[in-house]
């Protein structure tokens, strides 16, 4: 928690900086060549990591974790190399379609192995529960990149700034984290075809729902990019970072966490239903105040945070934030998946809702007001989640959704009371009064709900 609490505090602080230092077209270039980043860790390091963390606890039971890792290993290699070479044969699209330089496009190709290798290092860290050494080396990371980056973009004034930062502050925390990591277990040159084949089961849908996922979150940006609207780029790429950026560190601590503790669980065939169902009521207790904080509060935010120019943020803003709840919520309803090895269907529900969404975008993004497009964004994940919920297995039945909506239902009440109350007794027009209205906000919103935590969380 303390280190996904740092992270919302940075953004709020490194963010303006972006958009105060670099035009629109830098800093358009800058989160296409991190959604490309992104795209490429999801082929190839993503899935695999997933894979340690899924089968980690059984191999242990079976006594065969060094034949596991070593065949994880080359696994990972051939697979970058594979990733690297479609890469590099895309190279002329990104370079004329999206305005990739091919300075970002080397510093692209950087950053994948430290970015990598970070994401093994942390299912380690899971694995062995070692949260503290995890939560150390978000916070030196953190530290590292904002020194880094406000050192260079006074000698480099475009996006290769934060690239470069990005990539010393992760190579740097991931030289740190293996000195740190003590580990019996030594690569040797072993490939075990049957977990081999387990592993590609488990994680090739995998790839194909993340890939999916991706485009939901990511393709309206190559669309304003390739027809040369750098602003429109921009606006929605930076509202969908402030808002991703708070929300996503504290969600994502819930399939961090619980993760390892289901499938634990689950492999020794203990009971999971009351634990997911609880988890999933916390997840509401925590972040749906700030969903709609975002939502009762973003004019508020835009004035705090952002240039005039960006003003049209407060209104991407809401969508936003019910999208990537959803989207959170979406990982913690589809465990069930993982837990009996089923990904595909996850992955065929991807296939069919996340098309039409694809085809639409596709054909109306670049025409229509980016505030459509952030709805139609919203609604698709919405219709992921309502998919996914449906789909049920009767060995599958982990969570009580009567208790969930009760939850819900609860935290909505109390926070439309406070911002209410907030709105009708601070009603003048300033950047003080404006933060001010956020904090006391969820002081109340949380406040209440702590009190009565018994109920909500029944």
């Amino acid at each position: 928690m303390p280190s996904r609490v740092l992270i919302i505090i940075n953004s709020f602080f490194i963010i303006p900086i972006f958009t105060y230092a670099l035009n629109h077209k830098e800093v358009s270039i800058y989160l296409i060549a991190l959604q490309v980043l992104n795209l490429i860790c999801t082929c190839s390091f993503d899935w695999i990591s997933k894979a340690v963390l899924r089968f980690y606890e059984k191999y242990k039971l079976q006594n065969k974790l060094e034949e596991f890792f070593s065949t994880i290993f080359w696994l990972s290699a051939i697979v970058y190399t594979f990733a690297l070479i479609l890469y590099f044969l895309f190279k002329d699209i990104l370079i004329t379609k999206f305005a990739i330089t091919n300075l970002i496009f080397v510093l692209t190709i950087v950053l994948v192995i430290p970015c990598g290798i970070r994401q093994t290092l942390y299912q380690i860290l899971r694995i062995n529960n070692e949260h503290w050494l995890y939560t150390l080396s978000i916070i030196l990371y953190q530290f590292i990149f904002i020194a880094a980056f406000l050192g260079l973009v006074n000698i480099i004034h475009n996006a290769a700034a934060i690239i470069i930062a990005m990539t010393f502050a992760i190579i740097t925390i991931d030289i740190y984290t293996t000195g740190k990591i003590h580990t019996k277990y030594k690569v040797q040159f072993v490939i075990n075809k049957d977990i081999i084949l387990e592993t590609l089961k488990y994680s090739l849908p995998l790839v194909i729902t993340n890939i999916l996922y991706w485009l939901v979150l990511y393709l309206p940006n190559f669309i304003f990019q390739s027809t040369g609207s750098y602003m429109k780029t921009s606006v929605f790429g930076i509202s969908f970072a402030l808002v991703s950026n708070t929300i996503q560190p504290l969600a994502g601590l819930f399939s961090f966490v619980n993760y390892p503790v289901l499938i634990k669980n689950f492999e020794h065939n203990k009971k999971i239903k009351p634990y997911l169902t609880n988890s999933i009521q916390l997840y509401f207790f925590i972040l749906f105040p700030i969903v709609l904080g975002f939502c009762f509060f973003s004019e508020n935010i835009v004035k705090i945070v952002l240039p005039g120019d960006y003003s049209i943020a407060a209104f991407l803003m809401p969508f936003f934030a019910f999208k990537l709840f959803t989207h959170e919520l979406l990982k913690l309803i589809t465990i069930k998946f993982h837990l009996i090895n089923k990904t595909y269907w996850e992955m065929l529900t991807a296939i069919f809702i996340i098309s039409i969404f694809s085809f639409i975008n596709l054909k109306y993004a670049g025409i229509l007001p980016i505030i459509f497009v952030a709805i139609i964004m919203f609604l698709t994940e919405l219709l992921l989640l309502i998919f996914n919920i449906f789909i049920k297995f009767k060995d599958a039945d982990y969570i009580n959704y009567k208790k969930v909506i009760t939850t819900t239902a609860l935290i909505l009440a109390v926070a439309c009371i406070c911002a209410f109350a907030v709105k009708v007794f601070l009603q003048y027009d300033n950047v003080l009064i404006s933060a001010l209205s956020i904090v006391i906000y969820l002081v109340m919103s949380y406040g209440i709900l702590y009190s009565f935590r018994k109920a909500v969380l029944i």
